[in-house]
């Protein structure tokens, strides 16, 4: 197998020590993400903190950008069943399913902030990137598809889904990565937490759309139920 010049081969002992390489030099890269960032990440220094040599990660990655897709199209799947989740749990309302989407979108990028950075890598988008773009197609499909459904409910004025879908991802795109850098954390309206902030700054801008979601359904009464 390839080996950069001037290293050895993946010896057993790499493999006899970690039943799952792979798994372990990619946890092991989440951790350089959220200590140091994205760009000190490198296929040498996740060697050595998995205590294997230096040719082993290359039995599994071709280099430190494949390294990145693979964390960044494991972190779209992380994200997709974060959001299925969500938007299961709202309910049958349309607009209630479309923020909870939105709310689970901050929320893993606030809780899986090395995931997050790698999904937002170049690498991510490049030509040379194609052997999973489906999985990065799913999370933008369950976005669309709630637009739609909002449209179809009456939530949301008719026109490109398309476009309401790409306006909602700026916006949870800039509200996570605001609360990430610090400015956002220290507003007194956020004081509770980024659940309930992220669930009202979104709400508030969808309030001129559908004043309905200004506020949260109020909660059914079950013995007024026949």
């Amino acid at each position: 197998m390839y080996a950069p010049e001037g290293e050895s081969e993946v010896t057993p002992k790499d493999t006899y020590h970690h039943g799952d390489l792979r798994r372990t030099l990619m946890d092991g890269a989440l951790r350089v993400i959220d200590d140091k960032g994205l760009a000190d990440l490198s296929l040498r220094g996740v060697a050595a903190a998995a205590g294997v040599s230096h040719a082993a990660p290359y039995h599994h990655f071709a280099d430190k950008s494949a390294l990145v897709r693979a964390l960044g199209y494991e972190g779209l799947r992380l994200l997709d069943a974060r959001m299925a989740a969500a938007e299961a749990e709202a309910g049958d309302d349309a607009g209630e399913r479309l923020l909870a989407i939105g709310t689970a979108y901050v929320l893993f990028a606030a809780e899986s902030p090395a995931h997050f950075e790698a999904m937002g890598s170049p690498d991510m988008t490049g030509p040379h990137a194609p052997e999973q773009q489906e999985e990065h197609g799913e999370t933008w499909e369950r976005l669309v598809r709630a637009a739609i459904a909002c449209q179809s409910a009456g939530r949301m004025p008719p026109g490109d889904p398309t476009l309401a879908a790409i306006g909602l991802w700026a916006l949870v795109q800039g509200l996570a990565q605001l609360w990430r850098t610090g400015p956002l954390s220290a507003h007194p309206q956020a004081a509770g937490g980024l659940a309930p902030f992220a669930d009202s700054v979104l709400r508030a801008m969808f309030a001129g759309i559908d004043p309905a979601l200004m506020l949260p359904p109020a909660p059914v009464d079950a013995s007024s139920v026949r």
